[in-house]
């Protein structure tokens, strides 16, 4: 049955969801970006692995955006630093995680993945040979696991998520999936919930090693350069409680803004710094118009950026790259995607130690979970809760203090997966020690 629905999904659901993207890359400018960067992929890869030595070791990491190339690094960065002759090439899905990547000193080459088929897998793994695939958290295409399999390619999926909401263990895709995963050699789920569900699709206990979220470990590393660096000058006047709102797309903004707003009209001392997850900028007219038909001036960052900040209580920040620095200076965090796909990486402020507040949609975050648990970070589904829960953090200082250095300490108690990862990886593959 397995074989059955993996020759299906090769031969029809792929060349329906290759004429949707191709398609859909004429309306939607992500799509867009993704068609054009896999433009001559194979040329390009071709050219870049033909100057690698035919002895020297590769890995291929996938990661699917920025998130789960967050949670590769820490792991890139260990087995570079014991062996720099290894040969990293990272792949990615999403243009998002394929842009923020500029360069790393420990990645050797960057690319898209291609299209998932039987085709185009095999050509792009002939092309790599890679000695070890390791994928990051979730991203795994199916033709490319099978066809991995059946090349002998070991492949490993680190910082593991199976979410009680995810489709991943149910109906025809349980099925594919149980297919499909028994060629992971390992896998190290980030707790022992998420574990025993992947037996659901992966019944081999004993290639499995719970190793915690290599995130934790890279948000705290992140976060040791980020207060070594320089300030982000956002307003001229520094004073007052700072609320960060980070990643936010026009679904956070449907029930968040009207929250702000009354927010920053009941205390003048409150300033707020929004962050949209896209730039484009119809996006960010769109906030700009919402904050003034309120009566709220706004500035964007690269307006005031060499004026010393901006004289407006409200700023938007319309370049990237910066949002971890600007964490460590506000005192308050939104985190957005939670009224839509799911919401983002609520460690980069919990790590400096500020109260983090999210929509509805956070169980695909093991850590959110474990925040909201904790009582370190909380939900709120329409405007109404969230500017309840904004209010008690902005009015009273002790309680978002306190709150706040609870969340940094849970935070900075489960680092340490990547030397979980790095021993097993050591102990299973001789060309890594």
């Amino acid at each position: 049955m397995g074989k059955l629905i993996i020759i299906l999904y090769n031969f029809i659901f792929i060349p329906v969801f290759k004429f949707g993207f191709f398609t859909g890359s004429f309306f939607n400018v992500k799509m867009k970006l993704g068609r054009i960067g896999r433009k001559n992929l194979f040329l390009n890869l071709s050219e870049r692995l033909s100057q690698v030595k035919p002895d020297q070791k590769r890995i291929w990491f996938h990661c699917t955006s920025v998130g789960e190339w967050e949670q590769a690094v820490p792991i890139i960065d260990e087995i570079k630093t014991g062996r720099p002759d290894i040969f990293v090439l990272v792949s990615f899905f999403s243009p998002s995680g394929y842009n923020y990547v500029k360069r790393h000193p420990n990645v050797d080459f960057k690319t898209y993945l291609p299209i998932d088929s039987f085709a185009n897998a095999r050509r792009f793994i002939r092309i790599v040979k890679p000695d070890l695939w390791v994928i990051s958290k979730f991203d795994i295409w199916p033709a490319h696991l099978y066809i991995a399999g059946k090349m002998n390619i070991p492949v490993v999926l680190t910082a593991a998520t199976l979410s009680s909401n995810s489709g991943r263990d149910k109906g025809l895709s349980k099925i594919l999936n149980w297919f499909v995963y028994k060629n992971i050699s390992l896998i190290f789920p980030i707790s022992l919930i998420d574990r025993n569900r992947f037996l659901q699709v992966f019944p081999y206990p004993e290639r499995m090693v719970v190793a915690g979220d290599t995130r934790f470990d890279q948000v705290f590393n992140k976060a040791q350069k980020v207060r070594a660096s320089g300030e982000v000058v956002i307003f001229k006047d520094n004073s007052g409680v700072k609320l960060i709102t980070g990643s936010i797309w026009p679904a956070d903004e449907k029930h968040l803004l009207p929250a702000l707003i009354n927010l920053y009209k009941k205390y003048g001392y409150l300033k707020l710094i929004l962050v949209p997850h896209e730039l484009h900028e119809n996006h960010i007219t769109d906030i700009e118009n919402i904050l003034n038909n309120a009566g709220i001036e706004s500035e964007r960052y690269t307006s005031f950026e060499n004026a010393g900040g901006t004289t407006k209580r409200a700023a938007i920040i319309n370049t990237i790259g910066i949002l971890a620095r600007i964490y460590k200076q506000t005192q308050l965090a939104y985190v957005g995607g939670s009224f839509s796909s799911g919401v983002h990486n609520v460690m980069e402020p919990a790590v400096f130690g500020q109260p983090v507040v999210f929509g509805p949609e956070y169980h695909n975050s093991f850590e959110a979970i474990e925040l909201i648990r904790k009582g370190f970070a909380f939900s709120g589904s329409n405007s109404v809760e969230l500017e309840t829960l904004l209010d008690r953090f902005v009015s009273n200082e002790t309680d978002r203090v306190e709150t706040g250095n609870k969340a940094k300490n849970l935070i900075e108690q489960n680092i340490g997966a990547t030397q979980i990862i790095i021993k097993k990886l050591k102990e299973t593959y001789d060309f890594i020690s």
